[in-house]
């Protein structure tokens, strides 16, 4: 698949295209108390929440949007950010990150507004604003060094952004402690829940490391002899079937057997070639490529992409 296929394929666009949706809806076929209504029902009010059970509004509140550049800004972060940590992370993974963070943002707002109470309790927060700060900070540890336009002009790196904005959202969530019509502690509630998430990674981690090293070692012991004749239909299959996993769940959603068969089979196939095609050309769902004799060399190629 070439990149704006897997553009336009991937949740990232399809989270967009929601919310554009929900936008029109708001904005253009609601009108007067029917997008008031719709707001207090879908919008994150705590009051309603504590008395009416409307704990559905932790999730939905992140696809409203109160005008067109809050709803432009939050889904340009969201291509940028979006498309790059899916594709990193594969689908799976990154829709439980976004749902957490977007949701802990919420939570966050939630409890930052019974504690100043009085009007904080029944003014709606809507915007993914929390989700894509919470991006913000995945794409700065992912990618610290890559270059972004700060306000479409200035290039800063990554991880210079996300000290940047996190200092600027503390800052205005100080001075203003809540009175402002931007839901800094939404922001930061992104942020935090980001870095939580990384938290528990980097401990679930420790296991998956302990199963790549034992792979590695069990892949030192056992050299794979090429001069026996692999069953090549099997191997193309199952590392076909591999690719499709870890596009989908990445390279975690892997159980051990798989992990380690996936390694032999690097190490077997894993051999410069000249007659294999350009990446760009390559598709394992296309008759032609299935039929050719290199196909196993392309297949390790992409698979070593997401380890």
């Amino acid at each position: 698949m070439n990149r704006s296929g897997y553009m336009t394929g991937s949740w990232s666009f399809k989270l967009i295209v929601i919310n554009v949706v929900v936008y029109i809806l708001q904005s253009s076929l609601l009108a007067g108390d029917n997008q008031i209504l719709f707001t207090y029902y879908f919008g994150l009010i705590p009051k309603l929440i504590i008395e009416k059970g409307f704990i559905w509004q932790f999730f939905t509140y992140m696809f409203l949007h109160g005008s067109f550049m809050h709803i432009f800004v939050n889904m340009y972060a969201l291509l940028i950010f979006g498309i790059s940590i899916e594709e990193t992370w594969g689908t799976k993974k990154f829709l439980l990150y976004y749902v957490i963070t977007g949701t802990g943002a919420g939570v966050t707002i939630f409890l930052l507004n019974i504690f100043l109470g009085g009007q904080a309790m029944v003014i709606p927060t809507i915007g993914a604003s929390g989700a894509i700060f919470g991006l913000l900070i995945a794409f700065g540890i992912l990618f610290p060094d890559a270059q972004i336009l700060l306000f479409f002009v200035l290039p800063i790196r990554a991880k210079y952004l996300v000290i940047l904005y996190g200092g600027f959202e503390f800052y205005s969530l100080m001075t203003t402690m809540g009175s402002s019509n931007i839901s800094h502690i939404g922001h930061l509630g992104g942020l935090l829940f980001g870095l939580i998430f990384f938290a528990v990674e980097k401990r679930r981690g420790i296991t998956f490391k302990a199963k790549k090293i034992r792979s590695n070692f069990n892949s030192e012991i056992r050299k794979p002899d090429k001069s026996i004749s692999p069953n090549i239909e099997e191997n193309k299959n199952f590392l076909i079937n591999i690719l499709k996993k870890i596009k989908t769940g990445g390279i975690n959603s892997l159980n051990d057997d798989e992990y380690q068969h996936m390694q032999y089979l690097l190490i077997m196939y894993d051999e410069e070639n000249e007659n294999i095609c350009v990446e760009e050309d390559f598709n394992y769902e296309d008759d032609y490529c299935l039929k050719c004799e290199n196909i196993m060399n392309c297949i390790v190629r992409e698979i070593k992409k997401y380890k």
